[in-house]
């Protein structure tokens, strides 16, 4: 039976509550389709991760990819999009696909992995499947059985600088010579694929567009004090900046969004800035009763002219927990 959205929504959380240690569901905006973030999660190892679920994954569109992967590489957590199908075909458990960078997983792989029951190993990559090889042991049982790099090419079936690539951690083998290897040197050169790993390389940056002059000038303010920031459109903050381990989340009144509108978005924003450990929520208002309204929300509200100040005083706290350490 087919699944729709909202259904792999409630069959993740049921899994991931049974191995995380919090989760926080955005339901902003209130359709699943038009949202880049639907779960934020602190796994029990302390990484967080930001998830996208959906029914399947080609319905996903490449801004909201993008903006997901933004957001995690500014937030210092894992991107991953969870669904059933890609395309229309399932998805196979145990094996880790990709869209746009960012893994893409079905619900039983992410209970597979969590759980520890079902490790993944295969994974997509430029549209083939590698599997995951551990260079270190890889060259030490190629030596230990007196094979040169030529020997074992030819005995799988590639080219010698492939094998060198492999034993530099640069490159993985297809699943079939993968196969050959582990019939040749044992199934223990074979690692774990993690799928909450965080990208090696960060997104490249994008050229932002705001939707408003106020949000363009909190961003300004933002990389003028050296922040790498992030605009984003379908999620419950409008701008993210981080600049080492300081962590900044904005929200930025736009001209017809209405009072109850702006209290949801932040209720949403204070949990998952506490999943993800961002201390620093702010809210750009300049009407009194509705900023302390906000403020009871856990999100400090702040006109553009006192944004600098905050900043200041993140940067300095910043400053003396290094001092401490």
């Amino acid at each position: 039976m087919k699944l729709d959205s909202r259904e792999v929504l409630y069959k993740s959380l049921a899994i991931l509550y049974r191995y995380a240690s919090d989760i926080a569901v955005l339901e902003y905006p209130r359709s699943i389709e038009r949202r880049s973030i639907d779960l934020v999660v602190s796994l029990r190892d302390g990484r967080r991760a930001l998830i996208k679920v959906t029914a399947d994954a080609s319905e996903v569109p490449r801004g909201e990819v993008n903006e997901l992967t933004s957001l995690s590489a500014s937030m210092g957590a894992s991107p991953l999009i969870i669904a059933e199908r890609r395309e229309g075909e399932e998805l196979l458990p145990g094996v880790a696909y990709e869209k746009g960078g960012v893994n893409l997983v079905s619900p039983e792989t992410v209970e597979g992995v969590l759980s520890g029951r079902d490790p993944v190993y295969v994974y997509e990559s430029r549209d083939s499947f590698k599997v995951k090889v551990n260079p270190e042991r890889l060259r030490e049982r190629r030596l230990a059985s007196g094979l040169s790099l030529g020997d074992l090419a030819s005995y799988i079936g590639t080219s010698r600088k492939a094998v060198y690539e492999y034993e530099r951690g640069r490159l993985d083998p297809t699943i079939e010579k993968a196969q050959a290897l582990i019939r040749l040197l044992g199934e223990d050169i074979v690692e774990e694929y993690d799928i909450f790993e965080r990208p090696k390389q960060p997104p490249k940056p994008r050229r932002e567009t705001y939707d408003s002059r106020l949000e363009e000038e909190v961003a300004e303010i933002l990389q003028s004090r050296g922040f790498t920031v992030v605009h984003a459109r379908k999620t419950v903050l409008d701008i993210g900046g981080s600049k080492g381990e300081d962590k900044i989340v904005v929200v930025v009144r736009h001209p017809r969004e209405s009072a109850r509108s702006l209290l949801e978005k932040c209720a949403y924003l204070s949990r998952m800035a506490s999943v993800i450990g961002v201390e620093k929520r702010l809210a750009i208002v300049d009407e009194p009763r509705l900023a302390k309204d906000l403020e009871s929300e856990g999100v400090e509200t702040v006109t553009p002219m006192e944004l600098s100040s905050i900043i200041t005083r993140l940067e300095a706290r910043g400053e003396e927990n290094g001092d401490k350490e």
